[in-house]
């Protein structure tokens, strides 16, 4: 388990102090969000899909991990407004709006560096922590809605606008995400 959500891996151990991993993540819940009127329904990205080599030094349980990380789908948001949605001091009916969609959308692979321990190419019953960061690039926020106004230039040019208000909100630290997993080996 961990902040890619709850996966499994397999480990081959190469030599007593490198082991190559390969693994997949899946999310397996939706987050329900309230924001500006809408109620949102968010979908966290996923599988993700490890690539990854560690080192042992000295043979042991703790490890130095690189590799890559592949994210099959990007983090998506969708919901309708509950009553009038004032996008750029303009308001928007809920008939007029739709279904809003929305999705966060970074580089789809990336290369992942971090530690752990555990040698999961070991023998017998282990317990396993990765503690890294997976760098995806700058997140970009985009919308599109369902209903009639999102044919109106005016709606659209207001959606873009919320969208890229919220670009600018992120951080620059987004350009990575923390990963942080525990779990148990067993080896044969």
């Amino acid at each position: 388990m961990g902040t890619l959500g709850a996966g499994v891996r397999v480990a081959v151990s190469l030599d007593e102090v490198w082991n190559l991993r390969g693994g997949i993540d899946v999310q397996p819940v939706d987050i329900e969000v309230s924001e500006s009127d809408v109620d949102f329904s968010v979908e966290l990205p996923t599988p993700a899909l490890w690539a990854l080599i560690d080192w042992h030094p000295g043979g042991g349980g703790f490890r130095f991990t690189g590799g890559a990380v592949h994210f099959g789908r990007p983090l998506a948001i969708e919901g309708a407004p509950t009553e009038e949605w004032e996008l750029e001091g303009n308001e928007y009916t809920p008939a007029e709006v739709g279904t809003v969609r929305g999705s966060l959308g970074t580089q789809q692979s990336g290369p992942y560096v971090g530690l752990g321990w555990g040698n999961a190419a070991g023998p017998g019953l282990g317990f396993a922590l990765d503690l890294g960061i997976v760098a995806h690039g700058t997140p970009e926020f985009s919308f599109d809605a369902t209903g009639p106004a999102s044919t109106d230039a005016q709606f659209r040019s207001d959606l873009d606008a919320e969208a890229e208000s919220i670009n600018d909100d992120i951080p620059s630290l987004a350009q990575v995400y923390p990963i942080l997993n525990l779990g148990f080996s067993f080896g044969f």
